[in-house]
C-alpha cells in the first residue's frame, strides 16, 4: 500500500473524528424532543434515501455481495446501526454529551485492539493490558463522583453502561467491516448496505415511540437531524469504511481522540457547560490508556 494512500485514509478517519464529535452534541439537542430510538430511526431513515442510489446501482449493475458478506452487512447493521445508536443516544440522553463522547471514545481503541487480536489475529501484547487498566480507571474518576451526589444517580449510571455497551459494539463492527472490505473492497456499497439493513431494523424498535413528536421539532433540531444524517451518517461512515480500506482498524480508531475534544467545545458553546477537574483527570487517564493500548510492538 503505498504512502499516499494511507495518508489520504488517515486525512478520512481525521475528518470523521471531527465531525462525529460534534455529532454528540448535535444528538443531545434534537434528544430535547424525541427520544434515543426514535432519533436514531429518524436518522437512519434519511440517510437510507441518501444511499439509496448506491444500492439500486450496486442491484442493477448486478454486483450484489455474495450471500456470506450480505449476512455478514446485515448483522452489522444491526449492531453498528439499530444497537449502536440506541445505546449511544440512551447514554448521551442520560450521561450528557461531552461524557458520552469520552468514554465512548476512550474504550474505543482498547477494544478494538482486544477484538482484533482475536478476529483478525492482530498482535495485543501485555503492555496493552496496562492502558486498559488506566482506561478503566480513567471511568471510574469520571463516573463515581456522579453516581453519589445525596443519592444513587441511577440515570447516570445506566448512560455510563450504555456507553459501555456502545464502544463494544463499534470496536467489533471496526474489526469486522475491515474484513468484509478486504473482501469486498468497495466502501460506498459496504456502507449502503448496513445502512439499509441497520434501519430496517430500527423501524420495528421505534413502533413504540411517540411519532408525533417528530412533527414538534424546531428548526435548529431539524438542522441537527440532517446533519446527522447526511454527514455523521453519510458522508463520515463512506469515508469511515475508507480510512479502514487504507489503514488498519487500531490506527484509524486512535484519530477518534479527538472526538471528546470538539464535544466538549461543542457542548461549551452550546451549554456554557465547563467538565469538572476529575473528568478532565479521568479523561487524560482514558485517554493515555487507550494511546498505549493503540501502540504498535516495536
Amino acid at each position: 500500500m503505498t504512502t499516499t494512500s494511507v495518508n489520504r485514509g488517515t486525512l478520512a478517519a481525521l475528518f470523521v473524528a471531527s465531525v462525529w464529535g460534534l455529532s454528540f452534541v448535535a444528538a443531545s439537542l434534537v434528544l430535547q424532543t424525541l427520544s434515543p430510538v426514535l432519533l436514531a430511526t429518524v436518522r437512519f431513515i434519511i440517510a437510507t434515501i441518501i444511499f439509496s442510489p448506491i444500492l439500486i446501482k450496486s442491484i442493477l449493475d448486478h454486483e450484489v455481495p455474495e450471500r456470506r458478506i450480505l449476512l455478514d452487512m446485515a448483522w452489522l447493521g444491526v449492531l453498528s446501526i439499530s444497537i449502536y445508536f440506541w445505546l449511544q443516544y440512551t447514554g448521551v440522553q442520560y450521561a450528557g454529551p461531552g461524557i458520552s463522547a469520552l468514554i465512548v471514545v476512550g474504550f474505543i481503541p482498547i477494544l478494538t485492539g482486544m477484538a482484533s487480536s482475536i478476529i483478525l489475529k492482530e498482535r495485543f501484547d501485555q503492555k496493552r493490558l496496562m492502558g486498559i487498566a488506566l482506561g478503566f480507571v480513567g471511568v471510574a474518576c469520571i463516573t463515581v463522583p456522579n453516581l453519589v451526589i445525596g443519592t444513587l444517580n441511577v440515570r447516570f449510571l445506566i448512560g455510563v453502561l450504555c456507553l459501555l455497551g456502545n464502544a463494544v459494539a463499534f470496536s467489533i463492527y471496526s474489526t469486522i467491516s475491515r474484513r468484509i472490505l478486504k473482501e469486498y473492497a468497495k466502501p460506498a456499497k459496504v456502507t449502503s448496505y448496513v445502512t439499509t439493513f441497520g434501519t430496517l431494523a430500527l423501524i420495528p424498535m421505534s413502533l413504540t415511540s411517540d411519532w408525533s413528536l417528530v412533527r414538534a421539532l424546531s428548526m435548529n433540531q431539524w438542522i441537527a437531524v440532517l446533519f446527522l444524517a447526511s454527514i455523521c451518517s453519510g458522508l463520515a461512515y463512506f469515508l469511515w469504511n475508507y480510512a479502514l480500506s487504507r489503514i488498519d482498524s487500531v490506527q484509524a480508531a486512535v484519530w477518534l481522540y479527538l472526538e471528546p475534544v470538539v464535544a466538549f467545545i461543542g457542548v461549551f458553546i452550546l451549554y456554557g457547560t465547563v467538565p469538572s477537574p476529575l473528568t478532565i483527570i479521568g479523561g487524560a487517564m482514558v485517554l493515555v490508556g487507550a494511546a498505549f493500548t493503540s501502540r504498535k510492538r516495536s
